[in-house]
């Protein structure tokens, strides 16, 4: 970035970001549609957009409990992807199996050399447009070794001095699990916020030794996760751990069809797991009719091939077929997993969202969400089925939950818009 006028170079040691002219943003992640990391890709570039004319970015000195007006009004904003899946679905499928399961390999490599590749990529921009913008100036100051540049391509410029770390004025990952400590820290060279976000479990399900590496070169962990807060605590991730919730996207999961229209059908979309197949199984032994969507179920399907209650959409749904297949059902169950701790899911909220009735077990979260007249909340297995029959024989009453049930996201703000300016808030910009 720019050279910084002196006073801001008095500040204390604190964690800050300045910038001139430009706000400069990189997204790394998986980016393909129908993907709740595409969701928040798409939102951090809308909610950034939307209020730049009037970002202020503060930091507080927490020692000296103080608060200092950093930047103000940045424009234009450069929003870098870097999509996750394109290494990814290069690689031979042998080594991608490989690679997911233990974090090694020629997986790991060609992904974290295609970030390191195209963050270079984007340095070199970035430089040449400093220079362009700045031809006045005289003194130059770049770390050619961190950033793989040639400095006789640049030595003969005009540039102003600019520190390492403030090349970005953001860098968000999204899931790291495949990111090694090694490119954890040269991004963190290249920005003062560097950001983690995952939606899923990272110390259970879905661990990775690469990204418990990875932890101390983060300045901010966000997690959807209340389970796991215990499990950053204990690897130093304290004060710059934001928790919040998943959510939806109000442009994707709304109401496609009118309540008198839907089906007399229950919904469920996800992964197999044993204890999903046991509800599923006894719902449509009860004649009830099923729309059932996910990975992992084609025994089951086959097992039930003739049972007329129950209707195998496939492995997989995205965007408006996702959309349809939740909004067409008066009911849809959120069967959280039992393989880790989890209390909510996206489905927690997309479901309503979708003008559809939430079915979900009550927890201390579900029931923080919602009260007993927005959401249907279950026991064990006789009480679904209890309780889809009650509302089966009294659709008026299922209507007005529907209705509440989804006033009551859209209320508490569990969009993505609204989830993704508290973060942004949380880290220091004013919006």
């Amino acid at each position: 970035m720019l050279a910084l006028v002196s006073k801001y170079n008095q500040l204390p040691a604190m964690s800050y970001q300045l910038t001139t002219n430009t706000m400069n943003i990189i997204y790394i992640g998986q980016y393909t549609p129908g993907t709740t990391s595409k969701m928040r890709a798409d939102q951090l570039k809308e909610t950034l957009s939307k209020h730049l004319s009037k970002i202020q970015l503060y930091s507080t000195d927490k020692k000296e409990n103080n608060t200092n007006l950093l930047t103000f009004t940045p424009s234009p904003l450069t929003f870098k992807i870097i999509d996750t899946n394109i290494p990814f679905y290069q690689t031979n499928r042998i080594w991608r199996s490989l690679g997911f399961r233990y974090k090694k390999g020629p997986l790991i490599r060609k992904i974290n050399k295609y970030i390191i590749n195209e963050v270079n990529s984007l340095i070199g921009q970035k430089v040449n447009r400093i220079v362009s913008e700045n031809s006045t100036t005289n003194n130059y100051e770049l770390n050619t070794k961190s950033y793989n540049l040639n400095p006789n391509t640049y030595k003969s410029t005009n540039l102003t001095t600019y520190r390492s770390n403030d090349l970005f004025t953001l860098i968000w990952i999204d899931k790291a699990i495949f990111l090694t400590p090694k490119t954890t820290q040269y991004l963190k060279s290249l920005t003062t916020k560097l950001v983690h976000f995952t939606p899923d479990m990272a110390f259970f399900g879905n661990q990775s030794s690469l990204f418990n590496k990875s932890l101390k070169y983060y300045d901010y962990m966000i997690t959807t996760k209340t389970k796991e807060i215990v499990e950053y605590k204990k690897h130093g991730i304290d004060n710059n751990l934001i928790i919040t919730t998943q959510g939806f996207d109000k442009e994707i999961h709304k109401p496609l069809m009118p309540f008198s229209e839907k089906e007399n059908s229950v919904a469920f979309i996800g992964l197999y797991e044993s204890y999903r197949d046991k509800i599923i199984q006894k719902l449509i032994d009860n004649q009830i009719n099923v729309n059932l969507a996910g990975k992992g179920w084609i025994l089951f399907v086959e097992k039930n091939k003739k049972n007329s209650y129950l209707s195998y959409f496939g492995e997989g749904l995205f965007s408006e077929d996702y959309t349809q297949f939740l909004s067409s059902s008066y009911f849809s169950i959120g069967l959280l997993s039992k393989n880790f701790p989890e209390l909510h899911t996206t489905r927690t909220f997309e479901i309503p969202a979708c003008g559809t009735a939430l079915i979900t077990e009550k927890n201390e979260e579900t029931s923080s969400f919602f009260t007993n007249n927005e959401a249907i909340f279950y026991n064990d297995i006789d009480d679904i089925i209890d309780k889809i029959k009650y509302y089966q024989e009294n659709i008026d009453e299922l209507e007005i939950l529907t209705q509440k049930g989804m006033q009551r996201v859209h209320k508490n703000g569990r969009d993505y818009n609204t989830i993704m300016t508290n973060i942004l808030k949380d880290m220091g910009f004013r919006l």
